[in-house]
């Protein structure tokens, strides 16, 4: 008997088993919250966090800033002082928030023991955990792409207009976290159109499936108003503002980038091991989007049609996509996830054992699910151990390592965070000829640089002459994948050489 099957006959979950997943959630998230920002937390500190309320509403810097998410952080700032674990707090929370109501989500479309398993599975999911400690708008995002869904679903259920209107207050909250919530509400309202074109007769295709359309229209018109004092800015900023990143953030690299989070977040680290891991892990997904295609097909697509939209969406808006968009549907790739370990263990047991089918299966199914929580934990221990990007070690290493001839050079990524965060007086270099103007006349020239792939895309001739003549002498770690802080030497030069410098 298949996991979908016996719904009625699934396992009673006790209330403080869900209560104890929520404290180990919150345990979770709040250790080592207090580590370093990674640039884009630094953006939005400066520019989105401080201000004062009525320019945090009123104003649009650029896409960094998340409206709701600074809202909150201000509110959480002002009330705590400014520092690292305060405006993460509010993502915290609303990573926290979310195991338990992926187990509500679960337990409605699947069952009970799926849903308490896909549960735990977030709890000490790696990325969950990272995007809970990150002060931007994307566990909030993923908070509310589940709720939406869960009411939605409700909605069709229940045929009245409270989980519809839940449905639109959610989802609008959503899009004022973060615009790509708007792909989740279109790809929603795609698949209940298919729905109702091919299952309603027409005389009563639109009257009686009303509810959802008037909770997607709903959606909108509050979105609308929570966007209304910006709503130009943003329009011109979408219009007249293209992304400078579209040769860099590309769906292969997003795609790459996906697998190597994966291979870490299942603790499976490079190599075969981390190659067969997650050859498992994409097996077991495609047995669980099976199974909900035969046996809760509207689920399936109200989890699947928003990632197809996202893809579409953001490359033909701004060119570019990042793995951190699909965070919203991180609830709903779990259960399908847990849906085909399930499934998985059931056949074998079935094969195995016909007559006690049933209880090996769900033991088989659940020892599986417990592997994959015990590789996710395992991967736990890289996020604490580094914070996102070292900015601060790199800094006091420099301080105590220069000597009082030589210059400390910024370059790409590393001149925001030193000049106006920390209002270091350190120079920057936007090209070698600036680089190789700097150097002359001082002992040595260390130059600090992060993110080479931006580095290289952006400066090439910058990067050329780092790579060639600049030796690396510290690396600090950092959990931002490419986000390590590189300091590397260039020995001086003599003022005379100024012609073989580049120009």
């Amino acid at each position: 008997m298949s996991p979908e099957a016996h719904d009625q006959e699934d396992l009673r979950v006790p209330a403080w088993w869900i209560a104890g997943l929520t404290l180990v959630a919150l345990a979770l998230r709040l250790a080592g919250l207090d580590g370093g920002l990674w640039i884009d937390e630094i953006y939005s500190l400066l520019g989105s966090f401080r201000p004062p309320l009525a320019q945090i509403v009123t104003e649009f810097p650029g896409d960094n800033q998340h409206p709701l998410y600074s809202v909150l952080a201000h509110v959480s700032l002002t009330l705590f002082g400014e520092s690292a674990w305060s405006v993460r707090l509010p993502a915290v929370l609303f990573g926290v928030a979310s195991v338990p109501l992926l187990y509500a989500l679960g337990a409605r479309v699947a069952s009970r023991r799926e849903g308490l398993l896909a549960a735990a599975l977030l709890t000490v999911s790696y990325h969950h955990i990272w995007f809970s400690q990150n002060a931007r708008g994307y566990s909030a995002l993923a908070f509310f792409a589940m709720l939406a869904t869960l009411l939605l679903l409700r909605g069709l259920e229940r045929r009245s207009a409270g989980p519809y209107l839940g449905y639109a207050i959610a989802a609008s909250l959503g899009a004022y976290t973060h615009l790509t919530m708007v792909f989740v509400v279109i790809g929603h309202a795609a698949v209940i159109g298919i729905r109702n074109i091919r299952r309603d007769p027409p005389g009563r295709r639109w009257r009686d499936g009303a509810g959802p359309w008037i909770g997607f229209a709903l959606a909108g018109i509050i979105t609308l108003l929570w966007y209304a004092p910006i709503l130009t800015r943003v329009q011109q900023f979408f219009l007249h503002h293209p992304s400078g990143l579209k040769g860099v953030s590309t769906p292969s690299w997003a795609a790459q980038e996906a697998i190597r989070g994966l291979m870490q977040g299942l603790g499976a680290g490079t190599g075969v091991l981390a190659a067969a891991v997650v050859v498992a892990a994409a097996l077991l997904f495609g047995v669980g989007l099976a199974s909900y295609a035969r046996s809760a097909p509207l689920a399936l697509g109200l989890f699947v049609a928003p990632g197809v939209v996202t893809i579409f969406g953001a490359v033909g808006g701004r060119g570019t996509i990042y793995p951190r968009f699909y965070l919203a549907l991180i609830g709903c790739g779990i259960l399908i996830g847990v849906r085909g370990a399930m499934v998985a263990a059931d056949r074998i047991a079935t094969r195995w054992s016909a007559r006690d089918a049933r209880r090996m299966g769900d033991a088989l199914g659940t020892a599986v699910v417990a592997t994959m929580i015990v590789l996710s934990a395992a991967s736990l221990g890289f996020n604490y151990r580094y914070p996102k990007q070292d900015f601060d070690g790199a800094r006091q290493w420099l301080e105590t390592s220069r000597g009082a001839e030589d210059r400390i050079v910024t370059v790409g990524a590393t001149t925001m965070p030193y000049h106006d965060w920390m209002r270091l007086p350190w120079p920057s270099a936007k090209s070698a000829k600036e680089l190789g103007e700097l150097r002359r006349g001082v002992q040595r020239t260390w130059v600090v640089y992060t993110l080479p792939r931006y580095l290289e895309y952006s400066a090439p001739d910058l990067m050329r002459m780092i790579r060639q003549d600049c030796p690396t002498s510290r690396v600090f770690p950092g959990t931002l994948g490419g986000g390590d802080i590189v300091v590397c030497t260039l020995a001086p030069v003599a003022a005379s050489a100024s012609a073989n410098e580049p120009r």
